[in-house]
């Protein structure tokens, strides 16, 4: 009894500087709020679009199996994260999400495409390019000789406006097309032994668990990290030897448009090009 009229007491005589502090506060809160949702809005919106992906492709029927969110191991000794990949006697489908607006402009060949919102341009890597690494990691994981039975596609949100040219080597629709365009292969490819070692192999990448699942995550975000870094040193050994990083020709000094850069001497068959770093003359 006495403990809870100690307890009033104290609530009593805090009361006075709780209603002082709420109104300092909560714009702080707010502030706060606002702040953590703009860092997460991508992730959000990938999230929303992946899981809207995920509902149309699980509406495709009991001739597919469908996988979502992989972890597939590649020759950088890391993993190649795919969003989806649908199995069927009609193919193998590995599908990369894009949940973007606005006008998304790029062709086949180009190593970037461009999101244009109103005045505000921003580059992207070429998701085709991007599906080609995902489709040859999956390939060699399921020792599969013909590549042909294994489609890419590019999923666009409703909201991106595509403006491609000359796209051959891959699929690229929007979220609502997706059934149709899995459903335009109506010719078996891959015979019931085949696709049920297909599926053996891909089940073994599936994790449902949440904190499994996170630790997969983190250590794929790790391996791109080191892969990047390990790209960046070889990038700079080769540049200091003078010779192409892609290639290992002769690096030649060039001007362009922009400035001096060190261009390849294997040009046109090779275009690595690297802008000159402008050293302040003290």
């Amino acid at each position: 009894m006495k403990r809870w009229i100690f307890l009033i007491l104290v609530l009593l005589i805090l009361s006075p500087l709780v209603a002082f502090l709420i109104p300092l506060i909560t714009p702080l809160l707010l502030i706060a709020a606002i702040i953590i949702f703009k860092v997460k809005f991508p992730e959000i919106k990938g999230a929303i679009g992946e899981s809207r992906v995920n509902r149309i492709l699980n509406e495709l029927g009991p001739e597919y199996k469908v996988y979502h969110d992989l972890y597939v191991p590649n020759e950088k000794g890391g993993t190649s994260q795919l969003d989806h990949v649908v199995t069927s006697p009609y193919g193998v489908f590995v599908i990369e999400t894009k949940n973007y607006e606005g006008w998304i402009i790029g062709k086949e060949h180009n190593k970037y495409w461009m999101q244009v919102i109103f005045k505000r341009k921003e580059r992207f890597y070429n998701p085709i390019w991007q599906n080609y690494g995902h489709v040859q990691a999956l390939k060699k994981y399921l020792h599969m000789e013909n590549g042909e039975v294994i489609h890419s596609i590019i999923a666009f949100s409703r909201n991106a406006t595509l403006k491609l040219e000359n796209i051959k080597s891959a699929r690229v629709i929007h979220f609502h097309q997706l059934k149709q365009v899995v459903k335009e292969m109506p010719v078996h490819k891959i015979n019931e032994v085949e696709l049920k070692r297909i599926d053996r192999y891909l089940d073994r990448l599936a994790v449902n668990d949440k904190k499994a699942k996170k630790q997969l995550k983190q250590l794929h975000v790790k391996s791109i990290q080191h892969n990047v870094k390990k790209k960046n040193q070889q990038e700079k050994a080769n540049l200091q030897q003078n010779s192409c990083p892609k290639c290992g020709s002769q690096l030649v000094m060039r001007k362009g448009k922009y400035g001096t850069f060190y261009g390849c001497s294997s040009f046109p068959k090779c275009k690595y090009t690297k802008q000159m770093e402008n050293k302040k003359v003290l």
